[in-house]
């Protein structure tokens, strides 16, 4: 099964409003599905990366300008309340500040536990922010177990 990303425009439109407001921090959140739809509901996060960094600059040394970092708590919440309801993680979502939307190695890392990615069928979708303002409609990654990384996969909107 290849990933994709289906959201509707309103969540995609939630996303940007997040990313502009959450400038020049990296904003993140996580996209789940219900039991009997594949479109992708869109849960914003607080981005702990700046305080993580303020605390223990050595072991967090990136900025949330350059980074983001979900709070376990506020991660495991909204994927057991999935889960409980009979849904799932389909995605996780962050911004790129000041620079194109792309699936970094930090992203790919962050993506990963071992040698395959945490959550295989999550897509990863990307928005780009300059100067506060969203640039595109952001990119959709998604793994590839035949080249065994991630690339590009289709997203649609919906109205």
């Amino acid at each position: 099964m290849t990933a994709r990303l289906q959201l509707k425009r309103e969540d995609l439109e939630r996303i940007h409003r997040q990313a502009e407001a959450e400038y020049p921090a990296e904003c993140c959140g996580i996209l789940t599905v219900g039991a009997a739809s594949d479109l992708s509901r869109v849960h914003p996060c607080g981005n702990i990366q700046g305080r993580l960094h303020h605390e223990d600059p050595a072991q967090y040394p990136r900025e949330p300008r350059i980074a983001y970092f979900i709070d376990p708590k506020e991660q495991f919440d909204i994927i057991s309340a999935a889960e409980r309801s009979g849904g799932r993680v389909s995605g996780f979502y962050h911004s790129h500040i000041d620079c194109e939307a792309y699936f970094s190695d930090e992203d790919k890392e962050r993506a990963m536990a071992w040698d395959e990615p945490a959550y295989a069928d999550a897509v990863y979708f990307v928005v780009s922010v300059f100067a506060g303002k969203i640039r595109g409609s952001g990119k959709a990654f998604g793994w590839q177990s035949e080249s065994r990384d991630f690339s590009e996969v289709e997203s649609e909107i919906f109205e």
